[in-house]
């Protein structure tokens, strides 16, 4: 059973109305009400952590450069509006630094941040570098974030060197899985809906937080089997048609 109110993280920001991972999503997920938001990063070619989902630019700008060819001083000149998804609706789009992000958050003291080290940068620059550089950049905005990643190895080292909440994101569940985050601790355990066994949700000293809730339907049949964090993408849609069971 849900032991409290049905939370909703807004994913990349409300990205089915705005491109992804950018201030105007963030934003708008924010003006709605949204009590958390997640962010993915990768670092550019200069170390600089930015968010942005891929290691390439070609879904968000249709172009092929990749993240670890670029300074982070060029992407200001890069518009991100997903062209591919949303048209020419967006030019204006840019990739924000972590370290905006951070700020933009200070300004929001109510909202926390769920913040996913991609694994592509991992493998690239290190664990180690890149949480250094990820912590140094939400310096600005302490207590807000959460760390989360589906590398199991930057979340034990965060888990020795620091004392941020943790979110682990799996690809499915077994015992050993539950070993593992019972061991970090992890405070979340994040998962695609899709791939866990059916029934009531796998219990631990964990919250799911599961995704992509698209639709009333899957929310509550979700939530029906014990889900108390969602993630989507439609945040305004889905928090509004929640809400009328309420009224």
């Amino acid at each position: 059973m849900v032991t409290g109110p049905v939370v909703l993280v807004a994913h990349r920001g409300h990205a089915a109305e705005w491109p992804e991972n950018t201030l105007p999503a963030l934003d708008s997920a924010a003006s709605a009400g949204a009590p958390w938001v997640e962010i993915d990063v990768q670092l550019t070619a200069d170390g600089v952590p930015v968010l942005l989902h891929d290691a390439d630019l070609e879904r968000v700008a249709g172009r092929a450069d990749g993240i670890f060819e670029l300074e982070a001083a060029a992407l200001g000149g890069i518009a991100v509006g997903e062209p591919a998804r949303l048209g020419d609706r967006f030019p204006a789009a840019r990739i924000p630094t972590l370290a905006a992000f951070a700020a933009w958050l200070r300004e929001r003291p109510a909202l926390r941040a769920f913040v996913e080290l991609k694994h592509e940068s991992l493998a690239h620059f290190g664990r180690e570098p890149v949480l250094a550089a990820c912590r140094k950049a939400l310096a600005g905005a302490p207590g807000q974030w959460a760390l989360i990643s589906y590398d199991y190895g930057v979340l034990e080292l965060a888990a020795r060197t620091g004392n941020e909440p943790l979110g682990w994101v799996v690809r499915g569940f077994d015992e050993a899985i539950a070993a593992q985050a019972r061991g970090l601790p992890a405070r979340w355990l994040f998962c695609n809906h899709e791939r866990l066994p059916p029934g009531p949700l796998p219990r631990g000293p964990w919250d799911w937080v599961l995704y992509e809730v698209a639709d009333e339907i899957t929310a509550r049949r979700l939530i029906g089997r014990g889900a108390r964090w969602l993630e989507t993408m439609r945040y305004t849609a889905l928090a509004a048609a929640l809400a009328r069971e309420a009224v």
